[in-house]
């Protein structure tokens, strides 16, 4: 029988109480991801410094709403509850992942949590007016604080054998800098002389990829294979923006951006599959909605999904044998002459770079490791 506590709730009254807590919380961090995704994409360059704080306080009202000694003990009340449940279970799952998120956030003050967000919406900003001027010098100050405040948050949550343990553990729980560190000792030892081979050859040409490539017909065609893929736009829009990223509001409300580059297709291209990939691992959890269950299993499960349809599927030659005929109707002047097989390559090519998010999928791990 459920147990009860000393008011008389049953462990099933006590379970809906914090269920709406949570739903509470979470409707305050999905209307700061809201402000987010406006800021990102159609937000006046004046509205950066009060988007900045608008963010700050829905974040310190999220947090202090988290860290309620009230939610503390209704965890308490019903940890014996959650035990009794199949550990695998959504009622023990939610327990045990509220209790771990709870003891970490009690320990970081809100006003921590409120400057750190308004910190990195200024920095957002920075960063959208240092990037077309190539002006990264200006960044600096910014990148200064963002390493500072990630050193307080890690103490906060120490002790630790690495600094950066506790933050690797956030998005990925159990991962650590030595785990990563063997993973990428082992990937290295592959990666780098397929690399090395790779570059023993012809170099692949792309330059079919270059030339004139409208911003709305780019945006148009973007919609063709992600509307195959299964992705709803009653549910959902396609945007561009500085930095490609997907975000969620609701099991209904599942956004994508992307980037686009009037002289090169590609960007646009993959990144718009690349955050489809996300948004089809988002919009499978509808039961889990206003909980921390809703952000998935791990920022690494989820990054494996968006690089699968942008790599596995989106650069495959079966993938282009059904949607080459319409990017062909969609740019004539660009592929009408242009051979699916020489296509096919230019989207693999393997080549060194400077930037992660052009990287080619044998190369794109070293850019992490390297930064690492």
């Amino acid at each position: 029988m459920p147990g009860k506590t000393g008011n008389g709730l049953s462990a099933e009254a006590r379970l809906a109480e914090l269920k709406r807590r949570l739903l509470e919380i979470s409707d305050l961090n999905n209307a700061g991801a809201v402000l987010g995704w406006d800021q990102a994409t159609y937000m006046p360059k004046g509205g950066a410094a009060a988007r900045a704080r608008q963010g700050a306080t829905l974040s310190r009202l999220a947090h202090e709403k988290f860290t309620d000694p009230a939610l503390g003990r209704l965890l308490h009340s019903l940890a014996d509850y959650g035990e009794s449940q199949p550990y695998q279970s959504d009622t023990a799952s939610l327990i045990r992942v509220v209790r771990r998120d709870y003891e970490k956030a009690t320990r970081v003050p809100a006003d921590f949590v409120a400057r750190w967000s308004e910190m990195g919406s200024a920095s957002y900003d920075a960063w959208t007016r240092a990037r077309p001027a190539n002006d990264f010098k200006t960044m600096r100050p910014y990148l200064e604080k963002a390493l500072d405040f990630s050193r307080r948050y890690a103490d906060y949550l120490g002790p630790y054998a690495r600094i950066a343990d506790p933050l690797i553990d956030g998005p990925d729980e159990g991962m650590t800098v030595a785990s990563v560190r063997a993973l990428f000792i082992e990937l290295r030892a592959e990666l780098v002389p397929i690399v090395r081979a790779i570059a023993e050859q012809p170099v692949a040409d792309d330059s079919c990829l270059r030339g004139v490539f409208p911003e709305h017909k780019q945006l148009n065609f973007g919609l063709v294979p992600i509307t195959r893929f299964g992705y709803d736009f009653d549910r959902g829009r396609l945007d561009k923006t500085h930095h490609p990223f997907c975000t969620k509001f609701s099991a209904g409300d599942v956004r994508i951006t992307t980037r686009v580059r009037e002289n090169d297709i590609s960007e646009a291209l993959f990144s718009t599959l690349h955050e489809t990939g996300h948004a089809s691992t988002s919009r499978r959890r509808r039961r889990y909605e206003g909980t921390p269950l809703n952000s998935g299993t791990s920022a690494g499960v989820h990054e494996s999904q968006s690089r699968l349809w942008e790599n596995m599927v989106g650069r495959s030659r079966g993938f282009w044998q059904h949607f080459y005929p319409a990017l062909r109707d969609a740019f004539p002047g660009q592929f009408a002459k242009v051979p699916l097989d020489t296509f096919y390559r230019a989207i693999n090519k393997v080549e060194r770079s400077l930037i992660r998010t052009d990287a080619d999928e044998v190369t794109y791990n070293l850019h992490v490791m390297l930064r690492f």
